[in-house]
């Protein structure tokens, strides 16, 4: 079982808002932000602190929460002090300080359908799921009522049960207890027990839209709560691997890629911390369609490439979107791209991946982070710069992130192969190597240019569309992988057409590779072709190519070692 993050305080009034027509404030009563009702439900909560002693109950609602997920139902425990009905029915003490016991009995009763409508528990689609009380265990009460004294040590427990049509993989839990409208919100306490496992360690629902999204993995085999430290690790790590190193719904994730020829900002942001600063219009504030997703990207695109000032070498370089992607709960839409389908606005997330091209080696970058409010105030960063990994927070204090070029080589020229003293086996291996080279230049003319260096003229064209294809990784976007190398497995003379050139059938393996999100998609294809080669002006050229075979030798999903 994985706990999987806090989803941050929601813009639910900016998704409501996003679908109503604009109106004029009114003067007389102007509206209150979310911003602004949380600091005033934090004065209002300061002054009754303060003024504590002098009250007949404490002030704040506290509740604990006890959820024990089966296959088919969750079972759960909630314990409340009777103090609450104070704070919710207007219960009041009499002459002596007494409660009557009468009267909490009623409330008691009455309770119920406050906590079935105040506790929310979603399914990994987003939708909510109902329960019911299935009973009440009341404490031992003196007949002439509970003195105020003993409220906070008083405790109700009511069990609920929740029916489940499958078993879960993803449970979210929220609370809204008071319907959002009292001023000091109930402070609960979660702690969410897989059946066969020990407990997780207790969380906190805090109101005010957030959430806790809770992974459950039903192939982990029954363990007890005494582990060593090594099989924690072990069993962390697995599940880092299993998340594809995203470990939250609440936070915001930023991998900033240096390389030759690009860098590459990549911003993972929870749908509801996005809607901070850009609304999505959407008819249903739990959900986001897959229409609604569709006519968001222009917008969002746009927002993302407005944001994070980019300078290369002291010149400011424009952003291109290359992807921009809606993710939903599972963590495994990282490793595979997923359909579009309907997301829960609870945990869903919008990734964008923004390219500046470099020209070249970069010399100096800095970075500038502009995605702060009032409840963001840093935005934390991983920056791989070439074959090194450091992390990076901005903050408002300090919002740039700079970098220079240690001495890292710009991508070295693709040469022509020279026919003297060369076999052909010799020749056909560089000139194949020297054609998976060119496409580590990102501009078409670029790559044009080295493969003229080692394809005759009229294969050019061909030649660079079906290399082109057979890089890309459709299940990454169309990414286009990296080659890392190029293997000569066998090589076979042929008989060569022209006496001014060789023929071989040559089987290969390439090893390319696409990074997102901190992990390495790795892929390994085998080929055997018949490669012809000639001479000319004294460089061997490839003249034909053509592939018999292909097949993929291996595919993996890496994380990155931080």
């Amino acid at each position: 079982m994985n706990r999987v993050g806090l989803v941050p305080q929601t813009s639910k009034s900016a998704v409501s808002q996003a679908s109503k027509p604009a109106s004029l404030p009114n003067p007389e009563n102007p509206p209150i932000g979310k911003t602004a009702l949380r600091k005033l439900r934090r004065a209002v909560l300061f002054c009754l602190l303060l003024a504590a002693p002098s009250l007949q109950a404490h002030p704040i609602s506290i509740i604990t929460i006890e959820a024990l997920v089966h296959r088919d139902r969750v079972e759960m425990k909630m314990a409340v002090m009777p103090e609450d009905f104070l704070l919710v029915y207007g219960l009041y003490a009499d002459a002596q300080s007494r409660i009557a016991t009468e009267d909490i009995v009623k409330c008691a009763e009455k309770h119920k359908q406050f906590l079935l409508a105040g506790l929310i528990v979603r399914d990994a689609e987003g939708n909510r799921l109902e329960g019911k009380v299935v009973g009440i265990d009341m404490p031992s009460l003196p007949k002439e009522g509970l003195p105020v004294t003993d409220l906070m040590a008083t405790t109700i427990l009511y069990r609920l049960e929740i029916p489940l049509t499958r078993q879960p993989t993803h449970l979210t839990f929220q609370q809204n207890f008071g319907g959002g409208t009292m001023m000091i919100p109930a402070i609960v306490t979660l702690v969410v027990t897989r059946e066969g496992l020990p407990p997780e360690p207790a969380i906190s629902l805090p109101g005010d839209g957030g959430a806790q999204t809770v992974a459950f993995d039903w192939k982990e085999p029954s363990r007890s709560a005494r582990e060593d430290y090594a099989a924690i690790k072990a069993r962390e790590e697995e599940k880092r691997a299993q998340n594809m190193g995203i470990s939250s719904y609440s936070a915001t994730y930023t991998f900033v890629y240096i390389e030759n020829e690009e860098v590459r900002v990549e911003i993972l942001v929870p749908l509801l911390t996005l809607e901070m600063w850009q609304p999505v219009a959407r008819a249903n504030p739990d959900f986001i369609e897959v229409s609604e997703q569709t006519a968001s990207r222009r917008p969002l695109g746009e927002f993302f490439a407005a944001q994070n000032e980019l300078k290369i070498d002291g010149m400011a370089v424009k952003p291109k979107l290359d992807r921009l992607d809606f993710y939903g709960v599972d963590f495994k839409d990282f490793a595979m791209r997923a359909d579009a389908r309907r997301l829960s606005a609870w945990t869903a997330r919008v990734g964008a991946i923004l390219t500046y091209s470099t020209k070249g080696a970069p010399g100096h970058i800095e970075l500038k982070w502009t995605l702060f409010n009032n409840e963001v105030l840093a935005a934390r960063a991983v920056i791989f710069a070439y074959d090194k990994e450091k992390r990076f927070t901005f903050s408002p204090r300090d919002p740039v992130f700079k970098w220079d070029n240690p001495g890292a080589p710009p991508l070295p020229a693709v040469t022509a192969i020279s026919t003297s003293g060369s076999s052909g086996a010799v020749a056909a291996e560089a000139l194949l190597r020297n054609v998976y080279r060119a496409f580590d230049y990102h501009s078409e003319s670029d790559i044009y240019d080295a493969l003229a260096r080692s394809v005759q003229g009229d294969l050019l064209a061909e030649l660079y569309l079906k290399i082109k294809r057979s890089l890309i990784m459709e299940e990454q976007g169309g990414a286009v992988a990296r080659v890392q190398e190029v293997k000569v497995v066998t090589t076979e003379p042929r008989e060569a057409k022209s006496r001014n050139g060789f023929a071989e059938r040559i089987t290969w393996q390439v090893e390319g590779t696409v990074e997102h999100w901190g992990h390495i998609h790795l892929r390994v294809n085998e080929y055997s072709a018949d490669l012809e080669m000639e001479s000319a002006s004294g460089a061997w050229k490839i003249t034909a190519l053509n592939v018999s075979r292909q097949s993929q030798v291996k595919s993996a999903v890496l994380l990155r070692k931080l």
